[in-house]
């Protein structure tokens, strides 16, 4: 794991087993569209060729850490919601490298994994993702932490 960026999800059901996301730097009005994340069940990530599994991160570790919570959205909602989210795997791409400063989406864009153990957050995401919590929000959406980790 090379890099971590703070991610805004705002995602909507395909079906029963996806979920698509567009992420943002930020929650602000003038946020950066930075990537996109595929939101799948562990039956549908069964099927994938063992060659792809790679390219996708569970999401485990992120909600019993934690680290992804839906802000504006009931407890009691939130709590059964995150159980289903516990339980899939999702693909993410960034196409804006904004950690690096970029002022445009220059490069190719890469895959980015999930945190899967305590201690790999690093502390300024600790302390945005904190400050985050009391942002008030009454859309779906879903704070995250991403990590780059280069894939060949």
């Amino acid at each position: 794991m090379t890099r971590q960026v703070e991610a805004h999800h705002y995602c909507c059901h395909l079906n029963e087993e996806m979920r698509q996301c567009l992420i943002y730097d930020r929650p602000e009005a003038d946020a950066r569209l930075i990537g996109v994340e595929y939101i799948i069940t562990e039956d549908l990530f069964l099927t994938l060729p063992d060659s792809e599994k790679p390219l996708w991160h569970s999401h485990e570790y992120e909600v019993k850490s934690g680290v992804l919570f839906m802000p504006g959205v009931p407890g009691t909602v939130e709590r059964q919601d995150l159980d289903k989210m516990a339980k899939t795997y999702g693909k993410a791409i960034h196409f804006w490298q904004v950690d690096k400063g970029d002022e445009l989406p220059l490069g190719l864009p890469h895959v980015m994994m999930a945190l899967t153990r305590d201690g790999q957050l690093y502390p300024n995401l600790a302390r945005g993702m904190y400050r985050f919590l009391h942002y008030r929000s009454s859309t779906k959406k879903m704070f995250d932490i991403q990590v780059c980790k280069m894939l060949s």
